[in-house]
C-alpha cells in the first residue's frame, strides 16, 4: 500500500516505559517522529484459535438444529385433524370419512415419532458439541491470560509519523521544485517497534550431568511475566542488568601540549538563578495572591528544608569542602507518594524531596542539597546498587553512603497558584495506584535467588523460541547446555565423623557467569543431590558435594600412653598415636584425601612442647580455607592425598607427642584423641 503518513498501534500493554519506546523502518520509509500516550481504544479481543471457533459454530448450528425440532413439534400439536368442511358438497361417506382420519392420524403419529427422534439426536449432539466447546475454552484459557483491550479500558498507544524516501537512483530521477518523483504503487514496509515492560522476573536454576570426568551442564531458568500479552516463540534473553539502575559516567580529564595551568576548580554546586517571581508579574496583576498567600500560612512543610550549622547559604559548595559539609547538612524530605516509588525498581527513594531541589528555579539550599548529592553519588554509586529496593525513609543524612537519586521524570513544575510555583515538585501519582503490584511480591520458589552482583553484567540467550504465558506464574525454560569437565574427588575427616564425602569441581563453560541459584546434580542418569552455585565468573569453577559415598569405608583408631622423661623423672610425655583404614569397595580407582589435626601450643607458653614422630606416608600442611564459614581458623592441620584403586585398602599412620612437666595436667585431660 502507499506509505501512510501516520500508523496507530493501539492496544498495547499499560506497562509500557513511555522513554524506552524505539522504532526502526525497514523499506522506503523513515520515521519521523512517534508519540506514546494512554488513550481508550475500542474493543481489539486476541482472536481465537481455530480449535475453539469451529466448536463455538459446531454448538450453535446444534442449538439452531435443536430449536427448529422443537418448533416443528409444537406446531404437529397445535394443528387440529378435523376442521370445517366450506364446500357446499353433500358429505361423503361415514366410512370413508373414518378411513380418512385414521390415515391422518396415522400419518401424524409417524411424523411426531420420526420429529421426537431427530431432537433426541440433535439434544445429544449439543451435549457432546458444548462438552467439546468447555475443553476446547479451557484448554485456551489455560494457554495463556493474555487479552486485547476492553471498550473504555486505557492501554498504551504508539503514533508514528512516517515519510515516505526516494527509491535508489537508476538513472534520471525528474525533480520538480526540489522534491522527489516517487513511482506510483505501493511500497513494501517493515516495522519495528521495541519496548519495556516492567511486569517481569526471572531466576537462574542449572542441572550438572556427570559421566566421569566429563559433564554436560545445563542453564535453566524460571521466568514469570504479567505484562498482559502472551508471549508466543519469541526469541528469549535473560539479562542480569537492570535497565533503569543507576550509573554515573566518568569524568574524562583533558591532556593540553604546554605549560602546566592551574586547575579548574570542581564546583558541585551552582547558585540558583534569581528572578523568578518576575516571571509571575503579569500572572499577579491580573490575578490576586489571596488564595496563594493563605495556602502559603496554612501549608504543611513539603519542599527539602536544609539544616546548616555555621555555612551560608550561598555559599559555594566545591570537591574540597565536601568533606566538612557532609558532616555538617542535613535535609528533611517528605514520603514520596507511593506511586513514586513503585514505578522502577532500581528507584531507592523515588526521587523524594531530593530531585525537586534540582533545575534552574530553586531555591539556594536546595540547590546546595543537590550539589551534595552529586558529590556523594560519585563516591558510594556502589552502596547505592545495594540499596536499590529499600523504602524511601522519612529523613536522610548527608552522609556517607547517603543512596541519593536524582530522578528528573517524577517531577512536574509547580502551578502558578501554589506556594511552590518556580519550582519542580513530585508529580500527583493516580488516584488508588497502589505502592506495589502482586507480581512484584511473587514469592521465588525455594533455593531460587534474583538479586546479584552487578560487576558483570551478561545476557543468557535461549537456543530456539519459548512460549511464555502472562499468567504472572514461574515457568522452567531451558536455555541451553555445554559440555565441560569435572574433577571427582573424596574428602574425609575421620577425627570428626566417619565418613567419605565426594566432592565434584566444575569448571564453568560458558562465555558469561555462573548467577546465584540452585543446581540438580545427576550421576550417569541418576539423581543425587540439589545443591547450591555461588557467583562463579567465566573460567571459573564451581565446587560441589556429592554427599556421602557409599562405596568408600574409613577406619579411625587413636592408641595413647604416658612416659616419664628426664634425668630426675621430672618430665612427662603424652604419646598419641593414630590409624586410618581406608578402602575402596568400587570398580573405580578414586583420590582420597584425609584431613586431620594435632594440637598446637600457643607461642608464648614454654611449658608445653608438640613433636611430630613416625608419619607414613608422608602427610602436608592444610589450612582451611579463608572464606569457609569459621570464625576461628583452624590451626595444626595436615591431609593425606592418595589414589586408591579398585578393592584396595590403604593404613595411615601418624604419631605425636606432647612434653609437659609431671607435675603439670592438660586442660580437659592428657589424653587429646578420643
Amino acid at each position: 500500500m502507499p506509505v501512510p503518513s501516520r500508523l496507530r498501534f493501539a492496544g498495547l500493554p499499560a506497562g509500557v516505559t513511555a522513554d524506552t519506546v524505539r522504532s526502526e523502518v525497514d523499506g522506503p520509509a523513515v520515521a519521523l517522529a512517534v508519540r506514546v500516550a494512554h488513550d481508550v481504544v475500542a474493543e481489539v479481543d486476541r482472536e481465537q484459535p481455530p480449535q475453539l471457533r469451529a466448536a463455538r459454530r459446531h454448538v450453535m448450528l446444534a442449538e439452531a438444529e435443536t430449536e427448529r425440532l422443537g418448533l416443528a413439534l409444537d406446531q404437529l400439536a397445535a394443528a387440529p385433524l378435523v376442521v370445517d368442511d366450506p364446500s357446499e358438497l353433500p358429505p361423503a361417506p361415514w366410512s370413508v370419512v373414518v378411513a380418512a382420519r385414521r390415515q391422518l392420524i396415522a400419518q401424524r403419529a409417524e411424523r411426531e415419532v420420526m420429529l421426537r427422534e431427530q431432537l433426541s439426536a440433535a439434544r445429544c449432539e449439543l451435549d457432546e458439541a458444548q462438552r467439546a466447546y468447555d475443553i476446547a475454552l479451557e484448554h485456551d484459557a489455560r494457554s495463556g491470560s493474555a487479552r486485547g483491550a476492553k471498550l473504555h479500558e486505557a492501554r498504551t498507544v504508539i503514533e508514528l509519523e512516517l515519510a515516505a524516501t526516494p527509491p535508489p537512483a537508476s538513472g534520471e530521477v525528474g525533480r520538480a521544485e526540489g522534491s522527489v518523483a516517487l513511482p506510483a504503487g505501493g511500497a513494501a514496509v517493515t516495522i519495528y517497534i521495541d519496548y519495556e515492560v516492567r511486569a517481569a522476573r526471572w531466576a537462574p536454576s542449572y542441572v550438572a550431568r556427570l559421566d566421569g570426568d566429563a559433564v554436560r551442564l545445563e542453564l535453566r531458568a524460571i521466568v514469570a511475566q504479567a505484562s498482559g500479552e502472551d508471549w508466543r516463540g519469541v526469541a528469549l534473553r535473560l539479562s542480569t542488568a537492570e535497565p533503569a539502575r543507576f550509573a554515573e559516567l566518568p569524568e574524562l580529564p583533558a591532556h593540553k601540549i604546554g605549560r602546566r595551568q592551574r586547575e579548574p576548580l570542581k564546583r558541585g554546586f551552582r547558585p540558583a538563578p534569581t528572578g523568578a517571581e518576575e516571571l509571575y508579574r503579569d500572572y499577579d496583576a491580573a490575578f490576586p495572591r489571596g488564595n496563594v498567600e493563605r495556602a502559603e500560612a496554612g501549608r504543611a512543610p513539603t519542599a527539602p528544608e536544609l539544616e546548616l550549622d555555621g555555612v551560608a547559604k550561598d555559599q559555594v559548595w566545591d570537591e574540597e569542602s565536601s568533606n566538612a559539609l557532609q558532616a555538617k547538612a542535613s535535609f528533611k524530605t517528605p514520603t514520596p507518594p507511593p506511586g513514586m516509588m513503585g514505578a522502577r525498581k532500581s528507584r531507592s527513594l523515588g526521587g523524594g524531596g531530593v530531585a525537586s531541589a534540582i533545575g534552574g528555579m530553586v531555591a539556594a539550599p536546595a540547590g546546595l542539597v543537590a550539589g551534595a548529592a552529586r558529590g556523594l553519588a560519585r563516591h558510594d554509586a556502589g552502596e547505592m546498587s545495594k540499596r536499590k529496593q529499600a523504602a524511601a525513609p522519612p529523613q536522610l543524612e548527608l552522609g556517607a553512603g547517603a543512596p541519593v537519586r536524582l530522578d528528573y521524570g517524577v517531577f512536574v513544575m509547580a502551578a502558578a497558584t501554589q506556594h511552590e510555583r518556580g519550582r519542580l515538585v513530585p508529580a500527583p501519582h493516580p488516584a488508588g495506584r497502589a505502592t506495589s503490584t502482586p507480581f512484584e511480591q511473587l514469592a521465588l520458589p525455594p533455593g531460587h535467588v534474583d538479586a546479584w552482583d552487578h560487576a558483570y553484567d551478561y545476557a543468557f540467550a535461549t537456543e530456539g523460541s519459548v512460549d511464555l504465558d502472562s499468567d504472572a506464574a514461574w515457568h522452567s525454560v531451558a536455555l541451553t547446555a555445554k559440555a565441560g569437565t569435572a574433577k571427582l574427588r573424596h574428602v574425609a575427616v575421620p577425627r570428626e565423623q566417619a565418613d567419605v564425602f565426594r566432592v565434584a569441581t566444575i569448571s564453568n563453560p560458558f562465555d558469561g557467569p555462573l548467577l546465584p541459584g540452585p543446581i540438580d546434580v545427576y550421576d550417569r542418569g541418576q539423581f543425587l543431590i540439589t545443591s547450591g552455585v555461588e557467583f562463579t565468573p567465566p573460567g571459573g569453577s564451581v565446587e560441589l558435594g556429592l554427599g556421602v559415598d557409599p562405596q568408600v569405608k574409613l577406619a579411625r583408631n587413636a592408641s595413647y600412653h604416658e612416659e616419664a622423661t628426664g634425668m630426675l623423672r621430672g618430665g612427662l610425655r603424652l604419646v598419641h598415636a593414630i590409624a586410618i583404614d581406608v578402602e575402596n569397595l568400587g570398580a573405580r580407582a578414586i583420590e582420597v584425601e584425609v584431613r586431620e589435626r594435632v594440637p598446637v601450643a600457643d607461642a608464648n607458653d614454654d611449658d608445653i612442647e608438640v613433636v611430630l614422630g613416625k608419619i607414613d606416608p608422608a602427610w602436608e600442611r592444610w589450612t582451611p580455607d579463608p572464606s569457609a564459614p569459621k570464625d576461628e581458623r583452624l590451626r595444626g592441620g595436615f591431609r593425606w592425598v592418595l589414589a586408591l584403586r579398585p578393592a584396595h585398602k590403604q593404613t595411615l599412620r601418624a604419631t605425636y607427642e606432647i612434653k609437659i612437666a609431671g607435675k603439670h595436667e592438660l586442660v580437659g585431660g592428657n589424653r587429646r584423641e578420643p
